[in-house]
Order: C-alpha cells, then sequence, then structure tokens
C-alpha cells in the first residue's frame, strides 16, 4: 500500500511539474532539483568528478615538488599548495564516501579546487597557470545546477581579473619575471570571460533544454497513465458484461430445453387424446347395437306384455332411469365438446405463443447480427464480444428451429382435435337418436301398460342388457373424465410455456441491455485509437 501511495505521488509531482514547465510557472532552478532527485545521477556525476579532480591534484603535488627541486619555487610555497591539494582531496573522499550521492560534493570539491587555483595563479613564476580554471570547472555542467555555475563563473573569473590587477599595478611584470605583456593579459582575461559566459550560457540553455524534455516526458507518462486507467476500467467492465450476458444467456438455454419439454408433454396429452376418443367411438357403436337388440326385443314384448302390469310399471320405470341416462350422457357429451373446443382454443394460443417466440428468435438473430458488424467496427477489442454475438446468433437460429417443430406439433393437434371435435358431434348426435329412441319405448310401455303381464324373462333380459348399456355409459363417462384431466394438463402445460415464454422474453431483453452496455463501454476507447 506505501509503495502505491508514492507512485501515486510521484505521479501527481510529475504531472504537476510538467504543467508547471508547459505553463511558465516553474523556474529553471526548480527543474535543476528534480533532475538531481533521479536515483544514482550525483553518485556518478561525483564519482567521476572525484576521479579528475585526484587526477589533477595528484598532477600539481608532483608537480610542484618538480618546480622546487628545479628552484622555480621556495620550499614553503610548496608545502603550501601541496598541504591545500592533501587537504581538498581528503575532504572530498570523505564527502563522496559518506554519502556518494551527496550534493554537497559539488561544492566542496570546488571549494577546495578554488583554493589550489587561487594560491597556484597568485605564486606560480608561470604565465599559463590560469588555463588550469578549464578542465575541472567544464566538469560541473553534469550536475544541472545553474547556481553552481554562475557561482564557479563568479569566483574563478574574480580570482583571474584580481590576478591580472595584481601583475599590472603590484608585481609590474609577469609572474615568469618578464616584462608586462599586454596581449597575455588581455587573452587571460578574454579567455577567462568568454569561457565563464560560455560556461553560464551552455549550463543555462542545456538545463532548459532538458527542462522542456523532462515535461514533454512527464506529460506523455500522464497521458499513458490515463490511458492505461481507462483500458483497465474497460477492460473489467467488458469482463463483466460478458460474465452477465453469459449467465442470462446460458438461462435462457435452459427456458429454451424447458419450453421444448412441455410441448412434448402436450403432445403425448394430445395422443392420449386421441386413443381415449377412440375408445369411446367404439363403445358407441356397442351402444347402438345394443339399442338395436332392445328394440327387437321390445317387439317381442308387443306380443307376450298381457298380464305383467308390475313387470311394466318396472320396465317404466327403467326407461325412465335410461332416459334420464340418456340425458346426462348428453350433456357430458355437450361437455365433452366444450372441452374440445376448449382444447382447440388453448392450441391456438400455443400457435400464437409460438409465432410470438419464432418472432423473439429473429429478432435476436438480427441483433446478433448487429453486434456482429459492431464487434467488427471496433477492431481487435471487439473480437471476444463477436465470439458471444455469434453464439447468441447460433441460439437463435436453434430457437427458431425448434419453434418452427412446436408449430409443426401445434398445427398436428389443432388438426386431432378437429377430428375429435367431429367425433364427439357424432356421438352426441347418437346420443339425441338414442334419446329419442328411449322415449318412443317409454311411449310404447304406456300403451302396453295391461298387456305385459307374461313377460317376466324377456324383462329381465331387456334388465341386463341395460346395464350392459350402464356399463358401456360409465365407461364412456370414465373417457370423458379422462379427457378432462389430459384436458386440464394440457391447459397447465400451454400456461407453463406461455409463462416461460414470457420469461424468456425478459431475458433476451436484459442479455440485449447488456450487449448495448458492453458497445457503449467499448466505444469509450475510441478517443484513444
Amino acid at each position: 500500500m506505501l509503495k502505491k501511495d508514492n507512485l501515486k505521488k510521484d505521479k501527481y509531482e510529475a504531472a504537476k511539474a510538467a504543467a508547471g514547465i508547459l505553463s511558465g510557472n516553474r523556474s529553471i532552478t526548480d527543474m535543476e532539483k528534480d533532475t538531481q532527485k533521479e536515483p544514482g545521477a550525483n553518485a556518478r556525476v561525483n564519482r567521476f568528478v572525484l576521479v579528475i579532480v585526484t587526477v589533477i591534484d595528484l598532477f600539481l603535488f608532483f608537480g610542484y615538488i618538480g618546480d622546487y627541486k628545479q628552484g622555480n619555487i621556495g620550499f614553503g610555497f610548496m608545502m603550501a599548495v601541496n598541504v591545500f591539494v592533501i587537504v581538498s582531496m581528503a575532504a572530498c573522499f570523505l564527502t563522496y564516501f559518506r554519502k556518494k550521492d551527496s550534493a554537497a560534493f559539488a561544492y566542496v570539491s570546488v571549494a577546495g579546487y578554488m583554493i589550489v587555483y587561487g594560491m597556484a595563479v597568485f605564486g606560480a613564476q608561470n604565465d599559463l597557470v590560469f588555463i588550469m580554471v578549464f578542465p575541472l570547472t567544464v566538469l560541473f555542467i553534469l550536475y544541472y545546477n545553474f547556481r553552481l555555475i554562475v557561482g564557479i563563473a563568479v569566483i574563478f573569473g574574480g580570482i583571474n581579473i584580481i590576478d591580472i590587477i595584481y601583475i599590472t599595478a603590484v608585481l609590474g611584470h609577469m609572474h615568469s619575471g618578464v616584462a608586462l605583456n599586454s596581449t597575455s593579459l588581455l587573452l587571460q582575461g578574454a579567455s577567462i570571460v568568454v569561457y565563464m559566459l560560455v560556461l553560464c550560457g551552455t549550463t543555462y540553455i542545456s538545463n532548459d533544454n532538458n527542462a522542456k524534455k523532462l515535461a514533454s516526458i512527464h506529460a506523455e507518462k500522464e497521458k499513458s497513465t490515463e490511458l492505461l486507467d481507462e483500458v483497465l476500467k474497460v477492460a473489467a467492465s467488458v469482463k463483466q458484461n460478458c460474465t452477465s450476458a453469459a449467465e442470462h444467456i446460458q438461462t435462457l438455454s435452459q427456458y429454451v430445453d424447458s419450453t421444448a419439454s412441455e410441448l412434448s408433454g402436450i403432445a403425448e396429452g394430445n395422443s392420449s387424446n386421441a386413443d381415449s376418443i377412440e375408445q369411446q367411438t367404439v363403445m358407441t357403436g356397442n351402444i347402438q347395437n345394443m339399442i338395436q337388440a332392445t328394440k327387437q326385443m321390445s317387439d317381442e314384448m308387443l306380443a307376450m306384455a298381457k298380464s305383467s302390469e308390475k313387470a311394466v310399471r318396472d320396465g317404466k320405470q327403467t326407461v325412465d332411469h335410461l332416459q334420464i341416462q340418456a340425458v346426462q350422457t348428453k350433456e357430458t357429451n355437450e361437455q365433452v365438446v366444450s372441452a374440445v373446443a376448449s382444447l382447440i382454443s388453448n392450441a391456438e394460443t400455443v400457435e400464437e405463443i409460438t409465432e410470438h417466440i419464432f418472432s423473439i428468435s429473429s429478432q435476436t438473430n438480427l441483433l446478433a447480427l448487429n453486434a456482429s458488424i459492431e464487434s467488427a467496427r471496433a477492431g481487435d477489442a471487439g473480437k471476444g464480444f463477436a465470439v458471444v454475438s455469434e453464439e447468441i446468433r447460433t441460439l437463435a437460429d436453434e430457437t427458431r428451429s425448434l419453434t418452427e417443430r412446436i408449430r409443426k406439433i401445434v398445427e398436428e393437434l389443432k388438426s386431432n382435435a378437429d377430428i375429435a371435435k367431429t367425433t364427439v358431434n357424432q356421438v352426441i348426435t347418437a346420443s339425441s337418436t338414442e334419446h329419442e329412441l328411449i322415449t318412443n319405448a317409454s311411449t310404447q310401455f304406456h300403451e302396453i301398460g295391461s298387456r305385459m303381464d307374461g313377460l317376466h324373462t324377456n324383462v329381465q333380459a331387456i334388465y341386463k342388457k341395460i346395464e350392459e348399456i350402464l356399463e358401456s355409459n360409465h365407461a364412456i363417462v370414465d373417457s370423458i373424465h379422462h379427457i378432462s384431466a389430459v384436458s386440464e394438463e394440457v391447459t397447465a402445460s400451454t400456461q407453463q410455456a406461455a409463462d416461460l415464454g414470457t420469461d424468456t422474453s425478459h431475458k433476451a431483453e436484459q442479455a440485449r441491455d447488456l450487449m448495448m452496455g458492453l458497445l457503449e463501454t467499448v466505444k469509450a476507447i475510441d478517443k484513444y485509437l
């Protein structure tokens, strides 16, 4: 956490420095301080300056010893210079090894060299000693410290100007003992002044150029950092949206599978309805045959029934009961017609839902195509999104194919329901005929009420046939109940399919919103392209 805070602080300071340089609010001196803060910069310069100072001091040390042996200088002057050389070297080494990147090293080395240089200039017997200022002072440009260079120029230039005044006003001759030479003095003064001006100007221009370059580097660094942050945010958002889209698409696939399963249940229920209707048709035929047999036996009873009043009354009651059952059968058949009509209506509702699902899959396919086009426009940044849009389009095609299959099944269901409706109408017609026949039989029973005494045996047989009719009628009722239960299951399945279709539509809308959000997020990096 500390490193991260320091990094943010450095980025802030760099941006602030760059803004200051570009707006003109920061000075070259401030930029010099920033340059000196670079890790290892002072250490490298200090090491290089220490080597050069050491070489120059060694040359001075042994050079003055040689001049003393040749008798050019006195022992005292030689010892004074060499002592200051040794002290200067010791101070430089001590400062350097105490802290190799110390900013004070430059001032220590300059101060020591100034003393040695001043002693050499004023005490030497050589007119060219002043050129010792050139090799060392130029090294201090590496510190990018304009104030230090100005100080060096002022002090070393002052030493030489004082030396020229000293030669002219005090000595009256050159250090070498020759007469005054104005050309040599002018050369010394002019070369020193020009050198110091060039040294200051070079340092100033170099620092200014470095400041501008450093400001440009900081500005580019800040821009790169902002770009990186923006790209990271976009990448995180793309990842999150892609994850959510994948989850919704997976849920949508599960819903589609559930829809297919429910529609399969509808198909199975329709098949069961067909079987039940077929059984009802067979039973209706049996009832018709039984009614014919009953009519024949009734014709035989016309000749035999004279004294069976009690049996006629029983038969009349039985016929009345049969008439009631026929009415109930008619009502039940009408309920069957209503249930079959409801089944057809539900099938039409399923067909409408299927058309709606088909429309949704077409819109999903179109949205996936648009998403592919937008991802292609986005270039490399949209490659991952192009894969997702292709998968969505594949799922939409599969949904469309399954919807077409569902539509075919629903059409078959409607066709079978129409056949069932026709069959049930036939059953109603037959039941009406049965009702009319039973009514006629009841009328005939009223007419032969005094003539049915000897038909007990035939009445028993008729009673058995009626029981068979009742059993068949019960079977019809059971079949109708089965049809009703299946119809309820079909209705429930259809309702569940409708609910799943609604959920599928909502999930598809959510997936579309996520995709649109993903596109808007990807557009955020267009300004950097």
